[in-house]
């Protein structure tokens, strides 16, 4: 069961922070204040590994009294279920065979609301809808097992049996379901032994028969409906939230006795917390450590903690293969100190001796293992600005670290870093920020994004390679972003095959549409800067290339339509240099819940590949496509990828479009116009 999105309401600085879709990996950039704290700790509540209750009177934001309400939903969240899953809910009952996911709401009370998706028709916490859906089961079941009697009873016993099972049904459905048709088991039963013929010795086996049949219905009501079943089952499934920031870093000593007085007076700290978690890890108990300090016999302290840290070490090796770790305590009186050393490190040092980010890896760890059970897997990870006390270099082994984290997790981090934003994977990067009037708001529109955050994106593009989503001296403007995901990554996968990648010293701007493409490169070439543009040959493609050439803002080979680059007629989109087998696959992939099974073919005709799919799926009742989705998923499979591995036409076509950009990067740099 994993998190597919996810949307928080009234919380703090968010009155609605809009949609943010998940995968595996998600960075939310802003500058600080923006709002990143308050979205990841909404989200942490949601299901924590203990009781963090929303609080109405701390949480609820100002300002907005008059809507003040612990009825108030404060996240709402949408799960897809694998193929194991769907099948373990079909079990339970036939109708949620066709179910793919479940949406889930929490109020600020802490009551979780259902829905399944796609075929509940509304709120399974709805009462009106759940008692119906009570009502209708507790009859289905009475139908399905007395709906007949047996073929040889007498037709005076089935004349009398058909409308008595009729009358009964009617009373289960006016008076509530299923409790009453337990309640009304035994009356029913003698009724129908009085449908008996005196001369059809076949009635007595039928009367017995059907007594077996209600007895076994009987026992199904009893169980809770399918409905409760379902939820019930799937709130098993709910992944662990785990939240982390500086505040829970334990530094590596504490003296036990102020801690636990911290904890007797319910005001501990949250390094309190984590050093009582890593103890209990280690099978040391709190309350028990601070007594044996008082005592005498040191001999037998010694050994329970030298049994301690055997112990966590060991743990730690069979559960965590990442990261190797030796951990040893020592106590004098009540101060307890840790000892630990890594792969890395040659001898075991005081954890307080160490740096702020090895403690922060250490701390985190200890709280990652005890909060999923010690499985290190099934949970989100929510990590409030990462690495803020590390060097840039231990920023990007961060990173690499945060992947080994999500392997068989999800993973929410937040930033102002520019280390350690993520410029393999552009497709998941969130902008979040706080605009008048609205509060804070989470998007992908990075053209949008405010001062603060296009620096922290310009910063970390810069880091990894010239081309920015913002301005150089040689800029080439593009309709979207997702023209910008597959240049970029093309580009690079081409050149690690030992092929013409992009000119280092280019930079690409979407512009937003092809509508904004003119307005954009006007604002570009009038600050003297060298522009080219990459335009769709669609209708409103060419609406642009004829603004600009025509218009005398672009000189006409400055301006490329993708058609025209690949020699081809007809409408061309950044898609159709894509395998279109391998981009159908995608969409399949994206659009497989909505399809359900039906098959989707694109024939080739002028259109773009686009056009096309869009045709496909309305003739499929699919109204809308969203080409951005399907983009996401291409570039999570080609962060993976090896070079070698681009299907061909793939690599040939982008290989066409880069050498004519960089054609006429070779012509500025020879001081051409």
């Amino acid at each position: 069961m994993k998190l597919g999105k996810f949307r928080v309401y009234n919380f703090r600085n968010i009155v609605d922070s809009g949609w943010i879709e998940i995968d595996d990996i998600i960075t939310v950039v802003g500058k600080n204040e923006s709002g990143k704290t308050s979205l990841l700790q909404a989200l942490w509540k949601f299901n924590p590994h203990k009781s963090h209750p929303y609080s109405l009177d701390r949480e609820w934001p100002r300002a907005r009294r008059k809507e003040r309400s612990p009825k108030q939903v404060v996240i709402e969240t949408e799960f897809g279920f694998d193929e194991e899953e769907r099948a373990e809910l079909a079990g339970i009952h036939e109708s949620a065979r066709s179910i793919t996911g479940v949406r889930i709401k929490k109020n600020y009370q802490g009551t979780f609301f259902y829905t399944f998706l796609p075929t509940q028709p509304i709120g399974a916490n709805d009462p009106e809808w759940a008692n119906s859906h009570g009502i209708k089961w507790a009859v289905s079941v009475i139908q399905e097992r007395m709906g007949e009697p047996p073929s040889d009873a007498s037709e005076h016993f089935r004349n009398r049996y058909a409308p008595a099972l009729a009358q009964f049904i009617q009373e289960i459905r006016e008076n509530g379901g299923s409790a009453y048709a337990i309640e009304q088991a035994d009356a029913f039963k003698s009724k129908i032994a009085g449908f008996r013929h005196p001369h059809h010795p076949p009635d007595q086996e039928a009367i017995a028969s059907l007594n077996q049949q209600l007895d076994a219905a009987v026992s199904e009501l009893k169980v809770d409906p399918p409905l409760r079943q379902a939820i019930d089952t799937v709130h098993e499934w709910l992944p662990t939230f785990i939240y982390m920031d500086d505040y829970r870093i334990f530094t590596g000593s504490a003296h036990l006795d102020q801690v636990q007085q911290r904890f007797h007076q319910k005001k501990p700290t949250d390094g309190d917390y984590t050093i009582r978690l890593i103890m209990e890890q280690a099978g040391l108990d709190l309350e028990e450590e601070v007594e044996k300090g008082n005592a005498q016999d040191r001999e037998q302290r010694r050994y329970d903690l030298d049994d301690a840290s055997e112990t966590l070490t060991r743990e730690l090796a069979n559960r965590w293969s990442q990261k190797e770790y030796a951990v040893r305590f020592d106590i004098d009186g009540q101060q307890l100190f840790i000892f630990v050393k890594d792969a890395e490190s040659k001898t075991l040092i005081r954890l307080e001796e160490r740096s702020k980010g090895f403690q922060w890896f250490f701390s985190f760890d200890m709280l990652f293992m005890a909060e999923t059970g010690g499985q290190f897997k099934n949970a989100v990870i929510l990590l409030d600005e990462p690495g803020l006390h590390l060097h840039a270099a231990a920023q990007l082994d961060l990173l690499k670290r945060m992947r080994a984290y999500a392997e068989n997790n999800q993973l929410v981090y937040t930033t102002h870093l520019p280390f350690m934003v993520d410029s393999t994977r552009l497709d998941n990067i969130h902008v979040c920020e706080e605009k008048k009037d609205e509060g804070v708001k989470v998007h992908q529109d990075w053209a949008a994004a405010g001062q603060d955050a296009r620096f922290t994106l310009q910063a970390a593009l810069g880091l990894s390679w010239s081309q920015s989503l913002f301005v150089g001296q040689y800029n080439l403007v593009v309709e979207g972003v997702t023209d910008f995901w597959f240049l970029t990554t093309l580009s690079e996968l081409l050149r690690q095959a030992g092929g013409e990648g992009l000119d280092e010293e280019l930079v690409i701007t979407p512009a937003g549409g092809a509508s904004k493409v003119a307005y954009v490169g006007t604002i570009l070439r009038g600050q003297e800067l060298r522009v080219a543009v990459l335009l769709d040959s669609d209708p409103e493609g060419k609406s642009a290339y004829e603004q600009l050439v025509h218009q005398w803002i672009l000189a006409e080979d400055h301006v490329f339509l993708l058609g025209r680059v690949l020699g081809v007629e007809g409408n061309r989109c950044i898609e159709d240099l894509l395998d279109e087998a391998y981009y159908l696959d995608f969409v399949r992939a994206a659009y497989g819940k909505e399809l359900g099974g039906k098959e989707l073919s694109a024939p080739r005709d002028k259109r773009s590949v686009v056009q096309r799919v869009e045709t496909t799926l309305k003739s499929l009742g699919i109204e809308k496509f969203n080409k951005g989705r399907v983009a996401k998923r291409i570039m999570q499979d080609l962060a993976g990828k090896s070079p070698d591995a681009v299907p061909s036409e793939t690599a040939d076509n982008f290989a066409k479009v880069i050498a004519e950009i960089n054609r006429l990067v070779m012509k500025w740099r020879g001081g051409k116009e």
